[in-house]
């Protein structure tokens, strides 16, 4: 299919992480310990009851962690690979606090909550957020925070591989970024933080948490493969042509196989006034 047949995505589409949950669980990142530690300060400690929802959950990397500083979590993302593999992690680290759902965070009812904290951690923007907000405001405690999780990569060594493995995803893909097998990503018009000003949560507020990460060549090729753009089951049978020249392009740029990713976790927080 070329690149005009493709359909241009506004929301997003059943198989946007189709074959991504097992790389997405051993291969993402872990988010800075100090951030765990004040969203938990800040949010969580000292609230009766103490209750998270997470969004686009993935394979819990939020919801997890968080669970032992919360009476209760809410887990919800679309794809059930993802449950799977969170409800996993859940078990082996003893957190039985913890409902997974899975589902479309803007279909979710109204039985659920009040809650004290609502995470969003790199799936906001594809969701259709002024409906998810709108449901917010029915079922966050007043004093509710939500927090859209971000991470902004810079200085990454060598030669900045980050960059790199994106402009050859791009061109591998004819010059887009893919969103499941028929569509392309879109780049938003409107910023999160627009969204949420607009809303009952318009006391907004940024938070920027470091962190380094050290990558092998078979990890980092594992966590590209837990990206929409590149996960097993939109690559379909052209998997092999693209990690050959994945691995190609990143072995040409570091001989010994070590990368480093550098940046900072961003939290974009919103709250009533």
């Amino acid at each position: 299919m070329s690149t005009t047949d493709r359909q241009i995505m506004t929301t997003a589409p059943a198989d946007l992480f189709a074959g991504a949950a097992y790389y997405f669980a051993r291969y993402q990142a872990d988010y800075p310990a100090a951030m765990f530690d004040f969203l938990t300060q800040n949010y969580l400690s000292g609230r009766e009851p103490a209750v998270l929802l997470d969004l686009g959950c993935g394979t819990g990397q939020i919801s997890v962690p968080l669970a032992r500083f919360a009476d209760e979590v809410i887990a919800v993302d679309p794809d059930q690979g993802m449950i799977d593999e969170a409800c996993q992690y859940a078990a082996r680290s003893g957190a039985r606090n913890v409902s997974f759902m899975t589902g479309k965070s803007e279909e979710l009812g109204l039985d659920i909550g009040p809650f004290s904290l609502v995470t969003i951690a790199g799936a906001f923007h594809w969701m259709d957020r002024e409906r998810v907000v709108k449901y917010l405001e029915k079922v966050a405690a007043h004093d509710c925070a939500i927090a859209v999780i971000s991470r902004h990569r810079s200085n990454c060594s060598p030669d900045d591989w980050w960059l790199e493995q994106l402009a050859y995803t791009e061109a591998f893909w004819g010059g887009f970024f893919p969103a499941g097998s028929e569509g392309i990503r879109p780049a938003l018009k409107v910023a999160n933080g627009v969204i949420l000003a607009r809303s009952a949560f318009s006391d907004i507020q940024d938070k920027s948490f470091p962190y380094e990460h050290h990558w092998d060549l078979d990890s980092l090729v594992g966590y590209i493969l837990s990206t929409s753009k590149a996960c097993p089951g939109v690559l379909g049978d052209r998997r092999p042509a693209f990690e050959d020249g994945l691995r190609s392009r990143l072995s040409a740029m570091s001989p010994t196989g070590t990368f480093i990713e550098r940046g900072v976790a961003s939290l974009l927080l919103a709250a009533r006034p």
